[in-house]
């Protein structure tokens, strides 16, 4: 599966070196059947009671995720990467909406929870706002971490996700009148959204660009359509368990701290919010990795009483 791709090792060189995977830290490539789909999982086992689920955002995949995913399981813990339905190598014969990517993370983490794991919920990108809903429906998770909190019923927000303004202010709307047969339509994520912003450094952006399995890839416009007209399962002012941690990159070209916060703020439960100083969208600078990892480790040793 993943040894046919090469995106993902070309990316390996632009990682520092403690975020690369290794003859001794690397997943292994599993399925699990949720819902009719065969989801392609990269895991990490470490034989800890406690499993790390990692959701990666629109126009990524399990496998880029090793950039934390590896740190984490030096440190000790399980860690687990889906591809998501639509991405990487998941295999889906329906035509995919956002709720099949919710019923994704709920599932692996409800088969994680079966042995008696404490499971923490991390959602990067668009991945943020999954992984808060997934735990909306589980809420036994022992905490949720998100990299970015994007509420697309926001126009702001969807003005800062999309390509351009237009498609920001009229795109979905416009999407939406099409007939059903013409949503299942896939288009380049590229023609869709601000994918130039995706990471800050050039050379990363070139190789995640034309990685097939990620950002080089397309969607459909049903599964756009479902996602930005999705509404949270609770709204963060009824959210009081887990306790969340939101580590954003201190320079997002994509989005921004501030819109972020507009959904970070509101949340009920216990929270705490780090700047990854310098850190783009897609984080790959060597500083930020590290305070993203400290960070995240802090929050699990404490179990977020601060």
């Amino acid at each position: 599966m993943y040894n046919e791709n090469a995106a993902w090792k070309e990316l390996q060189s632009c990682l520092p070196s403690r975020n690369r995977i290794t003859d001794e830290i690397k997943p292994n490539e599993k399925y699990r059947k949720i819902n009719g789909m065969e989801i392609h999982i990269d895991e990490y086992e470490r034989d800890s009671n406690i499993t790390f689920v990692i959701l990666h955002g629109v126009g990524g995949n399990g496998r880029l995720l090793s950039f934390l995913a590896v740190p984490l399981a030096r440190a000790g813990y399980n860690v687990i990467c889906p591809d998501l339905p639509g991405y990487g190598y998941s295999r889906c014969d329906k035509r995919v909406t956002y709720t099949d990517w919710i019923e994704t993370g709920a599932g692996i983490v409800a088969d994680e929870l079966t042995k008696s794991r404490k499971v923490f919920l991390v959602g990067l990108s668009a991945g943020g706002m999954l992984a808060y809903n997934v735990a909306c429906l589980q809420q036994d998770v022992s905490g949720l971490i998100v990299s970015n909190l994007l509420d697309n019923r926001d126009e702001e927000v969807r003005i800062y996700s999309a390509k351009n303004k237009f498609q920001g202010k009229y795109g979905i709307r416009l999407a939406g009148l099409l007939p059903s047969f013409l949503r299942r339509f896939k288009i380049p994520i590229k023609m869709v959204t601000n994918m130039n912003a995706l990471v800050n450094d050039k050379e990363v952006l070139e190789v995640l660009l034309k990685d097939k399995r990620g950002a080089g890839s397309s969607v459909s416009l049903e599964f756009l359509i479902s996602m930005m007209n999705s509404s949270p399962l609770i709204e963060p002012e009824g959210f009081e368990r887990p306790p969340v941690l939101m580590v954003h990159p201190g320079n997002d070209l994509w989005t921004p701290l501030h819109i972020s916060e507009k959904f970070f703020d509101r949340i009920a439960s216990d929270k705490r919010k780090v700047i990854l100083e310098g850190a783009g969208h897609f984080p790959v600078e060597e500083e930020a990795l590290l305070q993203m990892e400290e960070t995240i480790l802090s929050f699990i040793k404490n179990e977020a009483n601060w």
